[in-house]
């Protein structure tokens, strides 16, 4: 499509020279993570891992479901894991800030601005705007994902309840189960990208306005995005091919060279893929903001004519 080629064309046009700015930026977004995943793999502590091997063991023996509860709450209380638990919330609770920061650094970079890379710093003043703006759009994600979470939860009632005497109905109603349940997570997964495509550009105009209200954020988002969500959606699908190839080439480098070959690089490449996908979502917003409704225009190129 033509537009996705002139989004990404001036992302590049955008990025050219500036490449190493923004990676380091990016990484200093993803550094409190990375840190928590890092601790919590080498302390062995991770509380999702173990509360799956948990369930998992208790789902292998005949009397697990019996001695989950008690497991559960014997490893919550892990001094470990509770420290794990607090880091995770403590790199989730910053993260929003630190991205706020990279989204002006990135439409400060594509008005033509040079700005340093302490720019990821400049919106830790609306810290609790961040939280909220993230929260208020996977509250109002989730609220349109809740048919399908009800075709799943009702399609495993239903199939625990069935009469289930003989193995021909049982059978019969497994694959029933099987089919409603691909139905609810297909519409769960539908439904949930709809709703998100409105709010894509939440996250740019909070970055650019930081005065503005998050409410406002998402309302103007909303009405930006009607009748560009196909555009956008389009866009963000013509990078799954590069983290297609990513996912190859770290294999085959793991393959080789071993495991942790393998994990740099693959996120070295999903560093490189963000940024470039970020800059491109940042020229989207810009060509939304500057052109008039209801058409997208293509962005410009450096000397101010149209891209083809």
């Amino acid at each position: 499509m033509i537009y996705t080629a002139a989004f990404k064309a001036k992302a590049r046009a955008v990025l050219q020279q500036h490449w190493q700015t923004a990676l380091l930026i990016a990484l200093i977004v993803n550094l409190p993570t990375l840190l928590v995943q890092g601790i919590a793999a080498f302390t062995n502590n991770d509380p999702l891992i173990r509360a799956e091997t948990l369930l998992l063991n208790a789902s292998l023996t005949a009397n697990g479901a019996s001695t989950l509860p008690d497991a559960l709450r014997a490893l919550f209380s892990e001094s470990g894991v509770l420290v794990m638990t607090g880091l995770s919330v403590l790199a989730w609770l910053v993260t929003p800030a630190l991205s706020l920061g990279m989204n002006h650094w990135t439409l400060d970079r594509i008005r033509g601005l040079e700005e340093p890379v302490q720019t990821v710093f400049s919106r830790l003043g609306i810290f609790f705007k961040g939280i909220c703006l993230r929260l208020l759009i996977a509250l109002k994600v989730l609220l349109w994902t809740l048919p399908g979470i009800a075709v799943v939860m009702a399609t495993m009632f239903f199939v625990l309840r069935a009469d289930t005497a003989s193995q021909e109905a049982m059978l019969s109603a497994a694959r029933t189960g099987v089919m409603f349940i691909w139905f609810g997570m297909l519409l769960v997964l539908v439904l949930g990208i709809m709703r998100y495509l409105r709010y894509a550009v939440a996250d740019f105009i909070l970055a650019d306005e930081p005065e503005e209200r998050v409410f406002s954020c998402v309302r103007r988002s909303r009405e930006m995005m009607n009748g560009r969500r196909g555009v956008f959606l389009s866009l963000m699908l013509s990078f799954l091919l590069w983290y297609l190839l990513i996912s190859f080439v770290t294999s085959f480098a793991a393959g080789i060279a071993g495991g942790v070959i393998g994990l740099m690089l693959q996120m070295l490449g999903s560093l490189f893929v963000s940024v470039y996908m970020l800059t491109a979502e940042g020229v989207f917003y810009e060509a939304l903001r500057t052109a008039p409704a209801p058409a997208v225009q293509a962005p410009p190129d450096d000397e101010g004519d149209p891209i083809t």
